[in-house]
């Protein structure tokens, strides 16, 4: 294969600074956040849309815009983020571009399907398994913040299945951190089933565990009801935060004086697992980039004519997350292309343009595809993903939020090989040419 992989520690004497930096500037926007949500409702309103939002089952697709309100639903994504980043300070960890991907995703899922509630007891499980392999906590952090993808399993043991709230709460939080305990084994054996070409990597581990207990609930007799709870009330505000937030995150890089040889750096990157943008380009680069894929994003929405709900939100912010872990435009357009002419395609679809615009945005985990193999490859997995992220949701009953991540999981295994052996192919082809040539000459 040979993909390369830029990860995760720089020794430089810039690092610490760096982080530092990265620690104060992911702080001021858990703030910023928090302040939007007690400023934006009432004390009662906000009490009780935070209610509402812990006692949800959370399964895809509760948008919490609909479940709570607008302020508890920023309230909610703060606090989350803040308290995930107190741990990582706690246990220093140093913040790169995995872990930024990494605390933009748990905020973009704070708004449809995360909360306190159901995210703790998978970091207690995360913690419980480096101590069992007596390792430090900063070792499998990542996987922690990603692993909350499966955090409605918790929710939904808790809440969706008429047990006794004392005995769902508390089988709901055992079953939580033994999902923390066995997800970093199972992520790093998958991550060799897609070959680092899906950057949800523990999104497709999440939707395997989530497959298991989705069907054990349904071996019970249990059905598994999946919400459509959607809502497009607060679409002007969720996107002008999104607009102010590029915007922010652009100046910041260009204050930080990051320089276009730095941008290019990142341009050309194919994007494969592991790809950290700070170590191999800059900070302010980083940042740049995330700022122009956020812009870009919130175009492709305005373009398909959706609103800006809860999941479109948390879709953008994740892809601004991973752009310091593999996005950037080059490797995620022709995702968008490739999902945007299967949709064309297909009379699934009618004149509701939601499940389009979240299939592309999160679809943009095979951007590495594009990167690596080029542009129609891209677009071919975009269409091939459009064709099988519908039905994959059933495996898991919407109890892994990363339902795109487990797609793309298969989409990538099913292509990267087939990629390969053409490429192998045309090298094999080409290198007969020159020898031939060579003969004649």
């Amino acid at each position: 294969m040979g993909n390369k992989t830029i990860f995760l520690r720089r020794k430089d004497k810039t690092s610490p600074l760096f982080s530092s930096f990265l620690y104060k500037l992911m702080a001021t926007y858990c703030l910023v956040l928090i302040a939007i949500g007690l400023f934006s409702e009432s004390m009662s309103n906000l009490w009780w849309g935070m209610q509402a939002i812990f006692l949800a089952p959370s399964n895809l697709t509760t948008d919490y815009f609909a479940v709570g309100n607008f302020g508890s639903t920023f309230f909610n994504s703060g606090i989350l983020t803040f308290v995930s980043l107190a741990l990582a300070w706690y246990k220093k960890v140093e913040l790169n571009g995995p872990m930024l991907a990494a605390f933009f995703t748990v905020s973009g899922f704070s708004f449809f399907g995360k909360d306190i509630f159901n995210s703790i007891p998978i970091f207690l499980g995360v913690l419980c398994y480096a101590r069992l392999v007596k390792k430090p906590y900063s070792q499998f952090s990542l996987i922690a913040l990603f692993g909350s993808a499966v955090s409605p399993v918790i929710s939904y043991i808790a809440f969706g299945t008429r047990l006794p709230v004392e005995i769902g709460v508390l089988l709901g939080y055992l079953v939580g951190i033994l999902i923390g305990i066995i997800l970093p084994p199972l992520s790093a054996h998958f991550l060799q089933f897609h070959q680092g070409f899906s950057l949800y990597n523990v999104g497709f581990t999440s939707g395997i565990i989530a497959m298991f207990i989705a069907n054990g609930l349904r071996l019970f007799g249990h059905e598994i009801v999946t919400p459509q709870l959607i809502s497009t009330q607060y679409s002007s505000s969720a996107m002008f935060f999104l607009i102010i937030l590029s915007i922010i995150l652009i100046i910041i890089g260009l204050f930080l004086h990051a320089s276009w040889n730095d941008l290019k750096k990142i341009f050309s990157e194919p994007g494969t697992l592991i790809t950290d943008f700070i170590a191999l380009s800059s900070t302010g680069a980083t940042l740049i980039n995330m700022g122009i894929m956020g812009l870009l994003m919130i175009l492709f929405v305005i373009l398909m004519k959706g609103s800006f709900s809860g999941p479109i939100v948390g879709a953008v912010l994740t892809v601004m997350g991973f752009s310091a872990f593999g996005n950037h435009w080059k490797n995620s357009l022709p995702i968008l292309l490739g999902v945007f002419l299967a949709s064309l395609v297909s009379p699934n679809y009618g004149n509701d343009p939601f499940p389009i615009i979240l299939t592309a945005l999160f679809g943009t985990s095979l951007a590495p595809i594009a990167g690596n193999y080029g542009t129609i490859p891209g677009v071919f997995a975009g269409f091939i993903h459009m064709t099988l992220v519908s039905n994959v949701g059933f495996l898991h009953g919407g109890l892994n939020l990363y339902n795109n991540g487990f797609s793309c999981g298969f989409v990538a295994a099913f292509m990267v090989p087939i990629l390969n052996n053409l490429q192998e192919l045309k090298e094999h082809r080409n290198e007969r040419k020159r020898t031939n040539s060579s003969y004649r000459g």
